[in-house]
């Protein structure tokens, strides 16, 4: 599986949806990814869930729960990497507003102008010269001018990466699972040091799906993705997604629109799909659910996708008596096999393997 991690990578990472994309183009792409999730995704996934009340309902009632990665276990989850001095470096060397030189070359060079009025619009230009010239010359700001803008810059630079930190958190709901049932880690954080259990998924048989009008068929991976974590020791980089933020925030303050669409929808699913080597042995894929990045908009915490049954239940080694009866008989009236797992005690290797209780 490390192997199609990797080609995954280099697949999404290679690939971009902008806003202003022609929509035949854009049905291209995301039906290509569709049709590569789909071959790559396994036909058995696992979740491991203690023996609460909530998870056992939701297992009785085939329920698939998500929730905001605020919630997860790692701090470093969904945390975006902001390099903010390359931001503020290039607003030093050319910052439109107040740059000496910027504004002289405008001034006389008219194709530099024209250059400048293709990537920012006419309006930009007009704006710009009539805020930082005098009389028909360029306004040479004092130091302390200069530094004042540099704070006002770093200020609202940390302002717009806190918030699309934030917003990345707030604005999805997910769903962790592992390609593995054996981890006894994951026994161990994810189901309660071994006294719960986890579920089979088939998620691969979800791509199409009978939502009973006729031959018009369905997905579950239509509005919601399901993609493989990467692992890396580098956080996902997303100072190109903040200094898109800071121009349009730039151009609104001078009472502009900015010209350019977003660069690339395929952004929020990106930035969720990144976790440490720390992690790798989880073997994590995720289902992802949007809900827009308006921090204005209450969401909520946790939704569920119904009538998501799984293939197979395990219960855990060390699963208490009363829950490994209660979680059989909605097995049983399920129709779907229940194993135990158990240490192998045969080999010497740390190692354990599923029994099937009949």
């Amino acid at each position: 599986m490390k192997d199609i991690r990797n080609k995954f990578e280099q697949y999404i990472m290679g690939i971009e949806i902008p806003d202003d994309m022609e929509q035949k183009a854009e049905c291209k792409i995301v039906s290509d990814l569709f049709g590569y999730c789909k071959k790559i995704t396994p036909s058995s996934l696992f979740r491991y869930r203690s023996c609460t009340e909530n998870h056992i309902s939701a297992f009785e009632n085939d329920q698939l729960w998500l929730s905001k990665p605020l919630t997860f276990n790692d701090p470093h989850d969904s945390l975006l990497f902001v390099d903010k001095k390359k931001i503020l470096n290039k607003l030093k060397s050319v910052s439109p507003e107040y740059s000496f030189e910027h504004i002289e070359k405008l001034l006389k060079s008219t194709k530099y102008r024209k250059q400048v009025e293709e990537w920012f619009g006419q309006d930009f230009v007009n704006r710009i010269l009539k805020n930082a010239t005098h009389n028909g010359s360029p306004i040479l700001l004092a130091p302390e001018h200069i530094e004042i803008q540099n704070r006002y810059h770093k200020y609202r630079i940390d302002l717009i990466t806190d918030l699309a930190k934030k917003s990345i958190k707030e604005a999805s709901l997910v769903a962790c699972f592992s390609e593995k049932v054996d981890i006894t880690l994951m026994w161990t954080h994810y189901s309660a040091n071994h006294t719960g259990f986890a579920l089979n998924y088939d998620f691969k048989s979800m791509y199409i799906i009978d939502i009973g009008q006729g031959k018009t068929m369905g997905s579950l991976f239509v509005d919601n993705k399901i993609f493989p974590v990467l692992y890396s020791d580098k956080r996902y980089d997303a100072t190109y997604y903040v200094e898109f933020h800071f121009m349009d925030d730039f151009f609104r303050h001078l009472g502009l629109k900015f010209p350019y669409p977003f660069y690339d929808k395929l952004f929020y699913y990106k930035s969720l799909l990144f976790k440490s080597n720390d992690w790798a042995y989880e073997k994590e894929w995720r289902i992802i659910r949007q809900t827009g990045n308006n921090l204005d908009e209450q969401k909520p915490d946790h939704t569920h996708f119904p009538n998501i049954k799984p293939k197979e239940i395990y219960l855990g080694h060390k699963i208490s008596d009363e829950n490994k009866r209660s979680l059989i008989r909605i097995a049983r009236a399920k129709g779907i096999r229940v194993y135990q797992m158990d240490l192998e005690d045969s080999e010497r290797a740390y190692k354990m393997k599923p029994v099937e209780i009949k």
